[in-house]
């Protein structure tokens, strides 16, 4: 018998916007806009600033996760192009990376700029649960090389970089699990650690992480977000039958704002929190 969990949400949380389709992949941009995706339109939005979304460019595919590199170019994993996109200043999308040794990728999830502009994404096999859809997280230097930068994942989901720069969360849906790679001084992954298990069927997927080092992951498996300590402790969960948080990223002018994408209802909704987040345009290089 699973036992229900008091419904906790956010103080002051409010609505930004609503009657989106399959909201995801949240990124603050360089002009002080929300960008998000509609999945299953295939669309990516910029909130206006009249708080109303427009239509920024059409992948026509599956977009998930955005980013935003230090230059202020777009790039977004889209599932079913099976490919990394570029999108242009004017919302034109070509392709940046989509096969690694020749061989396609099959399904980029969620993606994170490294301090020294290689970019890493996720790429879960499509496989259905049970299977743990053991993957590997890639790297795509700003040439369009690729290569592995960390294997053997089950259904490696959500990903972000450590407050420091020094390091990499991943979260591995299909194992529960938050960990997180350390890095040598060229971007490469050392050792890694296990940051947090979470109870079946939390699921997690995407995250974001604040400047002390905590990380707001989202479990959609049980509807709620929670905020992790740098050692892994609980700080806070919250909860909602209403809600099914798949992603979430840090905006406002301060980088307090959190806003978090419930694909259950298609909302967005957004609290403050007391610092601000890791800001992603200007990542540490740890030191």
């Amino acid at each position: 018998m699973t036992t229900q969990l008091p419904e906790n949400l956010p103080s002051g949380i409010k609505v930004v916007v609503s009657e989106i389709d399959v909201p995801e992949g949240p990124a603050w941009g360089p002009d002080g806009a929300l960008y998000f995706v509609s999945a299953s339109e295939g669309r990516i939005y910029r909130l206006g600033d009249d708080g109303l979304p427009v239509q920024f460019a059409d992948t026509e595919g599956r977009p998930n996760g955005l980013a935003f590199a230090q230059d202020g170019t777009l790039y977004v994993a889209d599932a079913d192009r099976k490919a990394i996109l570029r999108i242009g200043g004017d919302g034109t999308v070509e392709t940046f990376a989509e096969e690694h040794e020749s061989r396609r990728f099959g399904g980029p999830n969620d993606l994170a700029f490294l301090p020294n502009g290689d970019l890493l994404f996720t790429d879960p096999a499509r496989m259905p649960a049970p299977d743990p859809a053991i993957s590997p997280v890639y790297r795509v230097k700003p040439d369009g090389t690729t290569g592995i930068f960390a294997g053997e994942l089950a259904y490696p989901n959500g990903i972000d970089l450590t407050a420091d720069g020094m390091g990499v969360f991943v979260a591995e849906m299909r194992a529960h699990r938050l960990v997180v790679f350390r890095l040598d001084a060229d971007g490469n992954a050392l050792e890694h650690r296990l940051v947090r298990r979470f109870r079946e069927p939390a699921s997690p997927d995407g995250m974001a992480v604040d400047v002390d080092g905590r990380v707001f992951q989202s479990l959609p498996g049980i509807n709620s977000l929670a905020l992790v300590g740098s050692e892994g402790e609980l700080a806070e969960l919250y909860y909602s039958p209403k809600w099914r948080p798949s992603n979430v990223t840090f905006g406002g002018p301060d980088l307090r704002t959190v806003f978090v994408t419930s694909e259950s209802d298609g909302t967005i909704y957004s609290f403050q929190h007391s610092v601000a987040g890791v800001d992603l345009l200007h990542p540490s290089s740890g030191g």
